[in-house]
């Protein structure tokens, strides 16, 4: 290893040791004070207002489905019982949404009452019960917005779905309700306590807490920031070779999600470890090489040098809200001009650059946004497009390599059903480890035909050997490069 990049990774090694520090620092977010018994009511939270006016347009609600796959005896009682202990943990489980007075206002259950059932399942339901599941709304005003399923398939063979309204939570909070359900009922079958991080807040309290941060200076900036920075900003003109160019709204929950696939490919060895030596090179991240080539290929496909992505981040960047269940979920735009950036090396250091300061500003809800733009309709056109990464390393561990769990006598695998809808017409999503990734893209399959996705993939695949192999090289086709 040279002197330059053993520096370079101490230096992470001090900022991660940083950023941990400041994770597991005392909260610091006022806790709003709370009757001994009774109902709770509070005010509801930004975000949550703006997906509320979207819902009233809304084909069907917008739902997060997940859970896990149960082998062995299970004790019916003991899931109940675990299910009932997540709801007393987390307000938002116990929560139903009302309009009180002109705002929208989050009820909370004094006990915990959640929905949950168990039956045998049909030949094949597990194939569509995710599409059953969305399918079955919630009655947002008498709650819960939560509720659990048990698909008895077998004497030992159990599907467990937890389903969410996404009013109450986002991926990551659908991770925190099956790590703790799992803890509960290994808790009920062993005898033992579970044992689960404390949570220091509950989601009304940083509700309370977001709506004064961007009420005043913070708020102005951002809207300001983004007034600016999508000036001229146009949405990606997509590849696609069925119907029309995929230019239409974009959010499921608005305009009722359509037909499309999801389908995944795993990086070959080769490619991985392009997209590792790229980012090595750089100094930054598998994301911004994964966006880099993202934006590239979009600019290509279209002959067009500008291109604007939407990148979805959250507002769990405080340690006090990594383990509830809440949707913290919001979106931003990512903007690359490759007008100013000739060479493929100058597009990974434009995108490191520019999505930084884009992904820094994410404090303010899309709707509230939106308002402050010239055009208010600009951000739901932008978002027609999706990018996103995770780092498999921060995800929460699993037990064993083949990421099973054991329950006492059951084995449990996590279960993620596969959707026949999607959102928008193209995302790409890029998951990593420290021994390879795999890409994950999700498409309108009245946009795209397989033949095409699978040209995008290979086309993606190339560029991370050209950004590796040929750094000095033009970004779009025609350009000269820089001598």
């Amino acid at each position: 290893m040279t002197t330059a990049l053993k520096d370079d990774f101490e230096e992470r090694s001090r900022l991660e040791a940083r950023l941990l520090a400041r994770r597991r620092a005392p909260s610091t977010l006022p806790v709003l004070p709370r009757p001994d018994d009774g109902e709770l009511r509070f005010a509801a939270s930004p975000a949550q207002e703006g997906m509320w006016e979207r819902l009233a347009t809304a084909r069907r609600q917008p739902l997060i489905v997940g859970g896990l796959r149960l082998t062995g005896p299970l004790d019916s009682g003991a899931l109940l019982a675990a299910w009932n202990q997540v709801a007393a943990r987390h307000e938002t489980l116990r929560s139903a949404y009302r309009v009180e007075a002109g705002a929208l206002t989050q009820v909370v259950a004094a006990r915990p009452a959640p929905d949950f059932g168990i039956r045998a399942a049909r030949p094949g339901e597990a194939e569509s019960f995710n599409d059953a599941e969305q399918a079955q709304q919630f009655d947002l005003g008498q709650g819960p917005l939560a509720r659990l399923r048990v698909l008895r398939e077998g004497a030992d063979e159990h599907l467990v779905v937890v389903c969410l309204h996404h009013l109450i939570g986002d991926a990551r909070g659908l991770e925190c309700v099956t790590a703790e359900l799992s803890a509960h009922y290994l808790a009920a079958v062993t005898g033992t306590a579970p044992r689960l991080p404390e949570l220091p807040v509950q989601y009304a309290d940083f509700a309370a807490w977001h709506r004064a941060r961007i009420g005043g200076e913070l708020g102005r900036r951002t809207v300001a920031y983004w007034a600016e920075r999508l000036r001229g900003a146009v949405p990606a003109e997509l590849p696609t070779d069925i119907g029309g160019r995929g230019t239409g709204p974009t959010d499921g929950y608005e305009d009722g999600d359509i037909a499309g696939r999801t389908v995944s490919f795993d990086l070959p060895d080769e490619v991985f470890a392009q997209v590792r030596e790229v980012a090595v090179r750089h100094r930054t991240t598998l994301y911004v090489v994964g966006l880099t080539a993202f934006q590239i290929l979009l600019a290509r496909w279209s002959g067009r040098p500008d291109i604007c992505v939407r990148a979805p981040v959250s507002y769990r960047d405080r340690g006090e809200l990594h383990h509830l269940v809440a949707d913290f979920s919001n979106d931003v735009v990512v903007r690359a001009d490759f007008t100013t950036a000739r060479t493929l090396a100058e597009a990974v250091e434009q995108v490191r650059t520019t999505s930084a300061a884009d992904l820094a500003q994410h404090e303010v809800p899309p709707h509230l946004l939106a308002a402050g733009l010239p055009d208010p309709t600009l951000l739901d056109r932008l978002f027609q497009v999706q990018f996103t990464a995770e780092d498999e390393l921060h995800l929460p561990a699993a037990a064993s390599a083949d990421g099973g769990r054991t329950l006492g006598p059951l084995r449990a695998r996590t279960f993620s059903p596969t959707a026949t809808t999607v959102a928008r017409p193209l995302s790409v999503r890029l998951r990593h480890g420290d021994r390879g990734a795999r890409c994950i893209l999700a498409y309108r399959s009245g946009l795209f035909s397989e033949e095409r996705v699978v040209r995008l993939k290979d086309d993606y695949f190339a560029l991370f050997g050209e950004l590796a192999a040929r750094p000095q090289g033009p970004v779009l086709p025609g350009a000269a490069p820089r001598s």
